[in-house]
């Protein structure tokens, strides 16, 4: 079985296999692959992110491909696939959407591995426009896995869906401390009025000093949005 275990941020393992997918298949041809690859082996996260945004902008239906069958394909390598799931998500093509879904909801398909879940999680939270995005991470959203969890409330808060605004205040009672905290930044990200008097029933009422703080917070983010 293979071994997998979770990557946190955006690693240099992770860009140089980005440069690979790059290199072998063509991708970004137009802008000078040459350019593209330094700024995605670059230490400065500027630099990474002005690549993603030129992939972005120029990823034709060619390019989403080519990088949907490096997940599909290269079960042999997951940091391969986990770079691939992770440029798809900044693209955020809806071509790949069916692909992301798999990704999060197949346990075969994931074969074990959290961390192709994980990123597969957090690709879709860049997928607004997508009812079964919605759906595909309420079906995680009970995992069992603490940071499967946090990524699921994470992405929910990005997309904004009101669907998703009861599990959000639901967690708010979560006994996990990292999962309500999550869940009150989502909720400060949604700007959905609605979530103010749950809001601030935990930032009077929660008997920890750092949830309390973080309500609050989140409160004003809220209501900076609304105006």
């Amino acid at each position: 079985m293979k071994i997998c275990r979770l990557l946190s941020g955006a690693l240099v393992v992770l860009l140089l296999s980005a440069v690979l997918i790059v290199s072998f298949f063509g991708i970004g041809e137009g802008l000078g692959n040459d350019a593209l690859m330094a700024k995605l082996q670059s230490a400065d996260p500027r630099e990474h992110s002005s690549a993603v945004e030129e992939l972005r902008k120029a990823s034709d239906d060619d390019t989403v491909k080519a990088l949907m069958k490096v997940v599909e394909e290269r079960r042999d390598d997951w940091k391969l696939q986990i770079s691939a799931i992770r440029l798809l998500g900044d693209i955020a093509n809806p071509l790949a959407t069916d692909l992301l879904i798999k990704v999060v909801t197949d346990p075969f398909f994931s074969n074990e591995c959290p961390a192709l879940k994980w990123n597969g999680i957090i690709a879709l939270g860049n997928f607004k426009d997508d009812s079964r995005v919605v759906d595909a991470l309420l079906y995680r959203l009970n995992e069992d896995t603490l940071y499967l969890r946090e990524a699921v409330i994470q992405s929910l808060g990005k997309i904004g869906n009101r669907e998703a605004l009861r599990y959000m205040v639901s967690a708010l009672g979560d006994k996990s401390f990292a999962v309500r905290m999550s869940a009150l930044r989502a909720l400060g990200e949604m700007g959905d009025p609605d979530a103010i008097p749950h809001m601030k029933k935990v930032a009077f009422n929660d008997a920890d000093p750092l949830i309390r703080e973080e309500a609050l917070r989140a409160l004003n983010l809220l209501k900076l949005s609304m105006r």
